[in-house]
């Protein structure tokens, strides 16, 4: 029983490593914002157009939503399932279908604006629902740490019927924990890679466009 209970308090603290792993992978000190934020790769909330298209200015390039070729090829090439081969291809279509229009650049600037926003609000909904998970990493990991605390309190021998069904309990509740716990983590490995994907996936956009401005 003194073996299991060693295995048990050895599994809580693999645990708690992974947590204090996962909480602090940025490389700045937690806020209030990103405390929650369970990836190594660095937070960023929302991209900006200045790392990707530096001219022509999207302000005045109107609403790419009111251009019916634009906002086509915005919502097929943004939708995660969509390769970035795939995507670049469309470009190279629509940039060759606008060939004799004098109003290409205008149109291309309003692309990039369509992909920028529709990558934003994907990237948005994934960092929601990674937050979420950070959360009840937290959580699992304090409820680990309580049960893990309670079953070391527990006499190792010679122990009354109570205490016996308390530490079945306990051993119970902390395997489900920890089954948890590292299933959500195994989760999280691949979520954690998707907004950088969808960032890069945007850069590559960004400069099949402008190779055709």
């Amino acid at each position: 029983m003194i073996a299991a209970r060693g295995g048990r308090q050895s599994g809580a603290i693999a645990l708690l490593l992974a947590l204090s792993l996962m909480a602090g992978s940025g490389h700045a000190a937690p806020t209030p914002d990103t405390q929650d934020w369970p990836c190594q790769q660095r937070l960023v909330p929302t991209l900006g157009a200045g790392a990707f298209w530096p001219a022509p200015p999207l302000e005045s390039a109107g609403d790419w939503k009111t251009e019916p070729k634009v906002a086509e090829l915005v919502d097929r090439i943004t939708p995660r399932r969509v390769s970035t081969d795939d995507g670049v291809a469309a470009i190279g279509a629509f940039a060759a279908s606008l060939e004799a229009s004098a109003d290409k650049d205008r149109l291309l600037t309003l692309a990039f604006a369509g992909l920028l926003d529709e990558t934003n609000r994907a990237r948005a909904d994934i960092i929601s629902r990674l937050m979420e998970l950070g959360r009840r990493q937290h959580d699992l990991a304090d409820i680990a740490s309580k049960e893990s605390a309670e079953l070391w309190a527990l006499p190792a021998a010679g122990t009354a019927p109570e205490d016996a069904a308390r530490r079945s309990d306990l051993e119970q509740r902390f395997a489900f924990v920890t089954q948890a716990f590292e299933s959500t983590q195994r989760t999280m490995r691949y979520a954690c890679e998707v907004p950088t994907t969808l960032e890069a996936r945007l850069g590559r956009y960004a400069r099949t466009l402008r190779d055709h401005l």
